[in-house]
């Protein structure tokens, strides 16, 4: 079923102790990130260690990046993750 795939697929990368993402309404929240790869006000791809994570969006707005950690608000259509991306 593909429903469970896409779910196992997001609470491996959540619960991956090296990587973390929280997504609320339209908030996002990502922790431990390496780099972010391009950014604008409908796409951002994000690296982490062996991740790539791709957002689609709308009016995606960067709220905050301190450290290896970003918060940003978007009306969601899409989220992509590429693992093993070494």
């Amino acid at each position: 079923m593909i429903i469970l795939n896409i779910y196992n697929n997001i609470r491996n990368f959540i619960c991956d102790n090296n990587n973390f993402i929280c997504i609320l309404d339209n908030r996002i929240y990502l922790y431990n990130i390496i780099s972010i790869e391009e950014i604008s006000d409908t796409k951002l791809v994000i690296l982490f260690n062996n991740k790539k994570v791709i957002i689609n969006g709308n009016n995606i707005k960067l709220i905050r990046s301190e450290n290896k950690e970003l918060e940003l608000t978007c009306n969601i259509e899409r989220i992509i993750i590429n693992e093993d991306i070494n």
